[in-house]
């Protein structure tokens, strides 16, 4: 695999469209994120301090868990045009709901902890539900071959989003205000939903493959964690998955803890973490660009890159708490997430079946990832309570975590490999079939409309 841009030159037009379709949804996406997120992160740290971040990440989590299931219920029922575009339109008229309550309400609504509780848990919901929804459909219209092509451009359009989305909020927050910001996130979302709608009406892609799976008693809201519990392969993604929101999570309270003792105003705050989240993509875009097309096939590096390279800032950062050792955490965090592990993640559902995909896939994005959160958030209870907002305490706890991480990844790299080769028994079955529980049961394959 080549650099992302001089692979796009080598494509052929359907996949040029293909590519570009998608890249330019990330994009939008990403940039919507990037609009958010560095609004609701000073909103919170202004109003209510680093201490609440703990608790208001175990209501992301409960908000969360609830979407999941509904999802779960409902994606059989639904084409793959449905799930998208539906849910960029209902995320379009909640944005549109939560600008007129701020109108209306104005400073003194936003200043209620319920409130900025809202819009905290909202931003939450938009990243896990979207990202995980637009990676499902990315995976599910492409081959194999395809991913190791395109997901390197495709992953650009994310990266730009966010030095899109970050540099919008550091150049505008103080001329337009952060309420009406969120009228520019209403036009990308239906942007989205627009490229969604175009993207299937031109490439057409294969109707989506539905299995029907026995229900057993678990019901369809819990087939995606039966699904993962059964599959070495899929509970290893769920080891570094978590692990890594651990790591993340800890690290970003010690981040937070740091700029809100530098800057107490909360545009400022907002500024910020706008400026950190170009400087991170910035990172992920020189990442993309040089690093991912050398290690995406060498899948062993690829999964054990991140996880060094964030130790190592964890430790400087431990020993130099100050602004920019924060950024640099930060940019070697996100840095990496949104670039090598973003991609070589995605990468790794490729060869499964529909329902790893959908269910399986929907079930660690959307409630392991969020239980991540959950756990780092209860040990930072315990370590407020015991040793204070402690910056060292807190990266021990991160660095810890990442030590799990490089074990999980060492094995998943040998699993993927297994998987592919077919070795140890596997030669000739279906990555799909690895995936299922051995009951004996059949299942039969549909295709949905």
């Amino acid at each position: 695999m080549g650099n992302p841009l001089t692979v796009f030159r080598s494509l052929s037009g359907r996949e040029r469209a293909k590519a570009g379709i998608l890249f330019s949804w990330f994009f939008l996406m990403i940039t919507t994120l990037w609009l958010l997120k560095p609004i609701r992160q000073a909103s919170l740290l202004a109003q209510l301090g680093p201490t609440e971040l703990p608790y208001a990440r175990l209501g992301a989590v409960v908000a969360v868990a609830l979407v999941v299931l509904v999802y779960s219920r409902v994606v059989d029922r639904l084409t793959r045009l449905q799930v998208a575009s539906g849910a960029n339109v209902v995320f379009a008229g909640v944005l549109i709901a939560f600008w007129i309550a701020l109108r209306i309400g104005g400073d003194a609504l936003g200043a209620q902890r319920w409130f900025v509780w809202a819009v905290f848990i909202l931003v939450d919901i938009y990243s896990t539900v979207m990202v995980g929804i637009f990676w499902t459909y990315t995976n599910d219209v492409m081959t194999r071959a395809e991913a190791d092509k395109l997901y390197g451009p495709i992953g650009l359009g994310g990266i730009l989003g966010g030095i899109a989305g970050g540099g919008m909020v550091d150049a505008l927050v103080q001329w337009i205000g952060h309420v009406d910001m969120l009228l520019i996130c209403v036009a990308l979302v239906v942007m989205c939903a627009a490229l969604v709608w175009a993207g299937e009406a031109y490439l057409r892609p294969p109707p989506r493959r539905a299995r029907v799976a026995h229900r057993a008693r678990f019901g369809p809201a819990l087939e995606g964690a039966r699904l993962v519990a059964h599959s070495r392969y899929l509970m290893l993604i769920v080891g570094i998955v978590l692990a890594y929101e651990f790591a993340a999570a800890t690290t970003d309270f010690a981040v937070s803890v740091v700029l809100a003792r530098d800057f107490p105003d909360q545009t400022e705050l907002a500024r910020m973490f706008g400026r950190i989240g170009w400087t991170v993509s910035i990172v992920a875009l020189i990442s993309q660009l040089v690093i991912v097309p050398v290690v995406l096939p060498r899948k062993r590096l690829a999964l054990l890159l991140p996880p060094a390279a964030m130790g190592l800032a964890a430790v400087g950062f431990a020993f130099a708490p100050i602004v920019i050792m924060a950024v640099v955490l930060t940019a070697s965090d996100r840095g990496f997430n949104y670039s090598v592990q973003q991609a070589t993640k995605e990468t790794l559902y490729v060869p499964l079946g529909d329902s790893e995909k959908y269910k399986a896939k929907a079930f660690i994005d959307m409630f392991v990832d969020r239980s991540g959160k959950a756990f780092s958030s209860i040990a930072l209870m315990v370590m407020i309570a015991i040793a204070g907002v402690s910056i060292t305490s807190a990266l021990v706890i991160a660095l810890a975590a990442i030590v799990c991480w490089i074990a999980c990844a060492r094995l998943l790299a040998r699993t993927y490999a297994h998987t592919i080769t077919g070795e140890l028994g596997y030669r000739g079955r279906s990555a799909s079939a690895m995936c299922q529980p051995n009951t004996g049961a059949a299942s039969t394959t549909t295709r949905a409309p």
